[in-house]
C-alpha cells in the first residue's frame, strides 16, 4: 500500500499513502438479497415469507447506515473542532513565550525556557 517516490530526490524518501476503503461494518457489509417473482406466478408460503423477512431487514440495513453515517459526520465534526481548539492554545501559548523574550531582551534581562514538569512518585508499602 505504500509506494515511494523517486528516493534520488529526496532523502528520506516521502510515502505516499492510498486511501484503502474504510471498513464496512455489519450492516453494510452484508447483501439482502431481492426475490423477483413473475406477476400471476403461483408463490409458495416459505418464498412469501423469505421476500417479507427481506424487506424487513433491507429497511433495518438502510436505517443503520443512514444513523452510522449521520453518527459519522458528527464525530468529525467534533474531532475537527477540538483540534481547532488545541491549535489555538498551542498558538497562543508560542505567541506567550515569544513576547516573554522580546520583553526580557528590551528590558535587559535573560529569559529562562520553561522546562518540562517532572514528577517522582515514590510508593513505600509495610511502614
Amino acid at each position: 500500500w505504500l509506494k515511494l517516490h523517486d528516493s534520488r530526490l529526496r532523502w528520506p524518501p516521502v510515502a505516499c499513502v492510498r486511501k484503502r476503503p474504510t471498513r464496512l461494518v455489519m450492516a453494510e457489509r452484508y447483501l439482502v438479497p431481492k426475490t423477483a417473482v413473475a406477476e400471476g406466478a403461483v408463490v409458495p408460503e416459505k418464498v412469501k415469507l423469505k421476500i417479507a423477512r427481506d424487506a424487513t431487514l433491507s429497511e433495518e440495513k438502510t436505517k443503520a447506515v443512514a444513523a452510522k453515517a449521520i453518527a459519522h459526520t458528527e464525530q468529525r465534526a467534533s474531532l475537527k473542532a477540538r483540534t481547532q481548539e488545541y491549535e489555538k492554545e498551542y498558538t497562543d501559548h508560542q505567541k506567550k513565550l515569544i513576547d516573554l523574550r522580546r520583553e526580557a531582551k528590551l528590558g535587559g534581562n535573560f529569559f529562562v525556557e520553561p522546562e518540562a514538569k517532572l514528577l517522582f512518585v515514590v510508593r513505600i508499602v509495610g511502614i
